[in-house]
């Protein structure tokens, strides 16, 4: 008698967006689908549970299988912060989408997996916010969560932090910058006064200096004293806070990869990556950075062959040449 072929089903929802993915015991991706995103804390579990069902329908059809194929779900879901948020979750989706053996867990648990193999480790995911957790070898788990503070929330605080030096320029407390025409024109203003105006007077206008990111980037990668100044900040913060938790967590650093996930990290001259890593090679030596290298919904699916035993190292080429065809490559 053949042994039933094993299918694990991976699902990434956050704000922004649903994904699901099926991956085989070989590895190889054989669908994926992608619904909107959205937030139970704020929305409801049965708002939330909508565009999960749609996107796990969709991608089990394009695998041309059954729900009941599926051997493990590892859900990854953004609001997952507090004990027993879990459980909630999961009782949730099984009783409504899908019964079966499944792990529920916070997001950024799954965005580790894009970028390791292995089943232990650390991982900062910069977005829009900010998060960043670690993984022990005996399977305990650490969310920083709101640990982190507000100005260490991904994109949103890097354009707030450039803002301000824009207005510390003006003051004379730090050197003339780019960063300053780059605000202006955004707010479509002529002046910093203006800009200052915009920026204390309109929550909307300040939500959307986020978008400056990888313009802030670019500007700090050119050698701007005040973005580079910034980047440095920012990159010493991040490092403070992967070396707290290996504290926390008693987990020897050169024993561990540490994963950096999240747009924020994205491009290969990125100014903050390249801070980052030499940042916790001084500081944590032994330790070794390495990006996502494919989008968390696959992450969710070596989390599946991780707890499965089926050590997806070895697996890497189908898992690579799948994930490619399906655009879920992280370039």
């Amino acid at each position: 008698m053949m042994e039933k072929e094993v299918y694990i089903l991976g699902i990434d929802q956050g704000g922004t967006k649903t994904a699901a993915a099926v991956m085989r015991g070989d590895g190889y991706i054989v669908g994926s689908a992608v619904a909107k995103g959205a937030y139970f804390p704020s929305e409801g579990m049965e708002r939330a549970l909508e565009p999960v069902q749609e996107a796990v329908e969709k991608a089990v059809e394009k695998a041309s299988i059954n729900r009941e194929d599926i051997t493990l779900t590892v859900a990854g879901i953004g609001g997952v912060d507090w004990p027993g948020d879990d459980m909630l979750v999961k009782e949730a989706v099984q009783e409504k989408i899908l019964p079966g053996e499944m792990i529920v867990c916070n997001d950024v648990i799954i965005a580790f997996y894009s970028g390791a193999m292995r089943s232990h480790g650390a991982v900062i995911c910069a977005g829009t916010g900010m998060n960043g957790a670690l993984i022990a070898k005996d399977d305990r788990m650490f969310v920083y969560g709101d640990y982190m503070e507000e100005n260490a929330q991904g994109g949103s605080a890097i354009s707030l932090r450039a803002a301000r030096k824009v207005f510390d320029a003006e003051l004379g407390l730090c050197p003339p910058t780019k960063l300053t025409k780059l605000f202006l024109e955004q707010a479509q203003v002529s002046d910093v006064d203006a800009l200052l105006k915009r920026y204390m007077t309109e929550k909307e206008f300040r939500y959307e200096l986020r978008f400056l990111v990888p313009q802030i980037l670019m500007i700090a990668n050119h050698g701007d004293e005040a973005a580079c100044g910034l980047v440095s900040e920012f990159a010493e913060q991040i490092v403070d806070y992967v070396a707290a938790g290996f504290r926390k967590m008693k987990m020897g650093p050169e024993e561990e990869e540490v994963v950096l996930a999240g747009s924020v990290f994205k491009g290969a001259d990125n100014p903050l990556t390249k801070s980052v890593i030499n940042g916790i090679e001084e500081r944590l030596p032994g330790a070794v950075c390495v990006q996502a290298r494919y989008e968390p919904v696959v992450g969710a699916c070596i989390m599946g062959l991780n707890r499965l035993h089926l050590e997806p190292e070895k697996l890497e080429k189908g898992i690579r040449e799948s994930a490619a065809v399906l655009g879920l490559c992280r370039s």
